[in-house]
């Protein structure tokens, strides 16, 4: 892959103007002043504003002739959209195939990137954000953002052209006569996968936020799912105590998260007192009584409709131009976005996670549909910036010792920040739902898909944070071969830092014992070397 040129385009109070040009070096304009360097490594362009102006587009163009035995991976806009590597000429669709009210009435365009990105649709034009490696053999290359924070970064193929761009967020604001502005910084590397992985993190400096640590446990999602309360968890939370006694977990720490359904969703502060009457310290301290670390769910930044958080208010949701709250999704009865940028929504969310931490006693957190924080520009920030934001935010309010799993939340945002972060969508009960979900959207659930994420995903592990590729199943009651809940659990300890199920252990037999004690022996040989 070699570097094409680039471009830039901008408007003042006198009009659009467009740059372009090819190679490293300085350039002017009457209206601004551009400098761009590349190394054949490590590139950066930035701008210098000589008079106001908004820049509206920035483009890095790379020339690369595509073949047939080549594989070409687009990093998926969020935890859970799919990030595969495909043949150069595979195809990348969207929504066109579903009905439009389809779309509106469940919100499915909500939680990919449906709503700001196009999809061509067209054999080999593909897109990516933060990173893309193309891989012949042994040999990886890689394409990756280094100042995500600024701005996430779209990048695309086109295979019959011989083209990859890369396509940073440019500032979401006017930038003032003199203001400087780094518009685009990156690295394009060549070698084994480690070697290309290893020198992206280096460049940027970033190390996962608690270490390298693996752990095992539970969460109650994928066998309660919303039906949920205290006996329930005290049951289950014993029961994986007396699992992991019978094991050698090789000194690995242990966590129990309660998943959704303690609680409306963003009536945070407010438990359900009917299914859990004393409260959610006492369910912490329940769960530390049995030598796990308590865990919690939340969805810090969404709320649903019918919540009193929602109701009492409103001034609190994020709104389109129209003036109408933006939709994150349809579970439970709907939900939409707060505004992190409201100050009040701030303190609140603060609040919440600090009540968790602090007061209730849980010791992780698990943050879902983090995506939620940057569904559009606003308050002059870009999404990229808008995450950067809601993460510091988060880990802030929950304090260093906090141990936290991201999810549904744009990877690149997470580097560093989290503990632990979910690279896949959801797994089901099934190995690929019936045949129309499997053509719904990017980020639905699928246990086949999870698990192609947890492959494709894995340089990460270690590396931005500990991969989490969700629970594993043992149990007989999914519809699931054994043979393949074998070679999700195997996949799991082979690429990720986290062995989670929601499996009630004491139903394990010898047999299921046997095959998640090689899953723990090999996670730990794994994260010793």
């Amino acid at each position: 892959m070699r570097l094409a040129g680039w471009s830039v385009r901008f408007e003042t109070q006198a009009g659009a103007v467009s740059v372009e040009r090819s190679g490293s070096g300085a350039c002017a304009t009457d209206e601004a002043a551009f400098s761009f360097a590349f190394d054949g490594t490590a590139g950066a362009l930035g701008l210098t504003a000589r008079v106001p102006l908004r820049v509206t587009s920035c483009t890095v163009t790379f020339a690369h002739d595509f073949a047939p035995d080549e594989r070409v991976l687009l990093n998926g806009y969020q935890s859970w959209t799919d990030a595969t590597e495909e043949a150069p000429w595979a195809v990348m669709r969207g929504l066109d195939g579903l009905p439009e009210w389809g779309v509106r009435h469940y919100a499915i365009d909500a939680m990919g990137d449906y709503r700001f990105t196009s999809y061509e649709g067209r054999p080999g034009c593909r897109h990516g954000f933060t990173y893309a490696t193309v891989r012949r053999g042994d040999r990886v290359t890689l394409l990756a953002s280094t100042g995500e924070r600024r701005g996430f970064t779209l990048l695309r193929t086109d295979a019959d052209a011989g083209r990859v761009t890369f396509e940073p967020e440019v500032p979401a604001r006017d930038l003032e006569a003199g203001e400087d502005a780094l518009l685009a910084s990156f690295v394009l590397e060549e070698g084994s996968e480690d070697a290309v992985f290893d020198a992206w993190f280096d460049a940027m400096g970033t190390r996962p936020y608690g270490g390298d640590s693996p752990r095992v446990g539970y969460t109650s999602w994928y066998r309660h799912y919303e039906d949920i309360d205290e006996e329930t968890v005290a049951h289950d939370v014993a029961a994986l105590a007396r699992g992991l006694d019978a094991i050698d977990t090789h000194g690995m720490g242990r966590v129990a998260f309660v998943d959704d359904g303690w609680c409306r969703k963003g009536d945070w502060l407010a438990p359900d007192t009917e299914s859990f009457p004393h409260g959610m310290a006492a369910v912490a301290q329940e769960i530390e009584r049995t030598g796990a670390l308590p865990g919690l769910w939340m969805a810090p930044f969404v709320v649903e409709r019918d919540s009193l958080l929602a109701a009492c208010h409103p001034d609190w949701l994020l709104r389109d131009d129209n003036g109408a709250p933006v939709t994150t999704g349809s579970h439970w009865s709907g939900h939409v976005a707060l505004d992190t940028q409201n100050p009040a929504v701030r303190a609140y969310v603060g609040e919440c996670v600090r009540t968790a931490v602090a007061d209730w006693g849980f010791g992780a957190l698990k943050l879902d549909f983090l995506y939620a924080a940057c569904m559009l520009p606003h308050a002059g920030m870009t999404r990229g910036e808008l995450m950067a934001d809601a993460v510091d935010l988060l880990r802030q309010a929950a304090g260093p010792s906090c141990t936290i799993l991201g999810c549904g939340v744009p990877l690149a945002s997470a580097f560093g920040v989290f503990d632990y972060c979910r690279i896949g969508c959801d797994v089901g009960l099934t190995w690929d739902n019936v045949p129309p979900a499997r053509f719904f959207h990017r980020e639905r659930t699928s246990t086949a898909r999870s698990l192609a994420n947890t492959v494709y995903r894995a340089p990460l592990d270690g590396r931005a944070f500990g991969c989490d590729p969700d629970v594993f199943f043992l149990r007989d009651d999914v519809r699931i071969s054994p043979a393949r809940k074998r070679e999700l659990l195997e996949a799991d300890s082979l690429f990720g830092s986290l062995l989670l199920t929601s499996d009630d252990m004491d139903a394990w037999g010898p047999e299921e014992r046997a095959v998640f004690q090689r899953a723990v022996d090999t996670l730990a040989e794994r994260k010793r070397r």
